[in-house]
């Protein structure tokens, strides 16, 4: 059998059939209202992903705390007032074939006092600010992350109600359960943090509390941070240690990336650092400061196809049968093809590639050999940072 006959397999996770190998990886679209609902724009961007082929799609990181909330126009799932309008974006998907998983996060750290009603974000303890932000997190209370934890329970709840085929826990990108796994963000010396038991107690907890609202036949996924590029940070040796607990905990797929939003983003996306625009507007000494920082990483982050490849072969050997999904600069389909066939990963995910071309995994299907069109420029993300909405933005 073909390679490319692979990719268009179907693949099953816990109970849910695929119709293929191709995943939409969770994207930050600022389509939602202020509050985080549903609009017309978020119906037409879903449309057009779930007609573009992938067999799965997973709507961007749902914030399930008011506190939570990272970015403005971000999808919330923090109230049953959410779930009317994420099942009609759940049927849109549906209508044209599509699976739908819905992303659950908590900023933690990464976010703003003026998005989250003018409070001090929360961390898993009160570390130096960051360069983005620049706002210094205060230190979780055992309360509040009891009450966090229930809040992923209770979301899990809304999205299998709003229709969803399964929910992924964000473990990515610097988020607030990837702060609890990081020691760079992580110094708390009691049961929550200081070994790495400790450390991943809140994503166990967690996912406890997820499958306990939704079922075991209900997929529960995971994306996880394998390298954060920080001192001190997850790097492939911890994170090779969390995928396989996860494992064992029972966790349907794994999808693997790194970086974190506010310290090390183009560890995340690699590609062109559109260092003007993520500038613009500064104060004099800040953006000397940025654009230094920029041009200082550039070298580091240059494009390479499936540059988490590397740790998600080490992790293969640890988590047994627990499908891997890759993301991370795939742009060939013959490097998709390959990756499947070897048995290296089980699904192949995509963001940057589907905003540029919607249509992707249909025409990668249908016999496609060409690469994606994207220059992986970024200058989507740095549209992102100001929260314009997602597209392309090299016509």
């Amino acid at each position: 059998m073909g390679a490319q006959n692979l990719l268009g397999q179907p693949f099953i996770i816990n109970k849910l059939q695929l119709k293929n190998r191709i995943v939409r990886s969770g994207t930050y679209e600022a389509m939602a209202t202020d509050d985080g609902k549903v609009t017309e724009k978020l119906q037409k961007l879903y449309r057009s992903l779930a007609q573009g082929g992938a067999g799965l799609i997973i709507p961007g990181y749902a914030f399930v705390e008011k506190s939570g909330q990272c970015a403005t126009r971000q999808i919330g799932i923090f109230s049953d007032d959410h779930i009317s309008g994420l099942k009609k974006l759940v049927q849109t998907m549906h209508e044209h074939g599509a699976k739908t998983v819905l992303q659950l996060a908590h900023a933690g750290r990464q976010t703003v006092p003026a998005r989250i009603g003018g409070k001090t974000p929360m961390a898993p303890s009160s570390i130096e600010p960051d360069p983005f932000n620049n706002v210094q997190p205060r230190e979780m209370t055992v309360a509040e992350i009891r009450q966090t934890i229930n809040a992923f329970g209770d979301a899990a709840t809304r999205a299998k109600k709003a229709g969803f085929d399964g929910v992924q826990i964000h473990a990515a990108h610097g988020y607030l359960v990837a702060q609890f796994l990081s020691p760079h963000t992580n110094r708390r010396t009691d049961e929550w943090g200081g070994n790495t038991e400790n450390r991943m107690r809140f994503i166990t907890e967690v996912y406890k509390a997820i499958r306990k609202a939704v079922g075991n036949e209900y997929p529960v996924l995971v994306k996880l941070s394998v390298e954060e590029g920080l001192p001190g940070g997850i790097h492939i040796e911890e994170s090779t240690k969390y995928a396989k607990k996860l494992s064992e905990l029972g966790i349907d797929a794994i999808e693997l990336s790194g970086g974190t939003i506010v310290d090390t983003v183009f560890l995340m996306s690699r590609g062109d650092i559109p260092i003007d625009l993520l500038t613009m507007g500064k104060d004099a000494p800040v953006k000397q400061l940025v654009e230094e920082a920029l041009f200082s990483i550039k070298d580091a982050v240059k494009y390479e196809e499936a540059y988490w490849l590397g740790a998600a072969e080490q992790i293969r050997g640890v988590v047994g049968k627990t499908p891997l999904i890759l993301v991370g600069g795939m742009k060939h389909p013959q490097t998709m093809e390959k990756l499947v066939k070897e048995g290296k990963v089980d699904l192949i995910s995509l963001c940057r590639p589907l905003i540029r071309e919607p249509n992707f995994p249909n025409e990668i299907l249908a016999g496609r050999k060409s690469p994606s069109t994207c220059a992986f420029c970024n200058l989507c993300l740095a549209a992102a940072a100001v929260a314009k909405p997602v597209r392309c933005y090299n016509r």
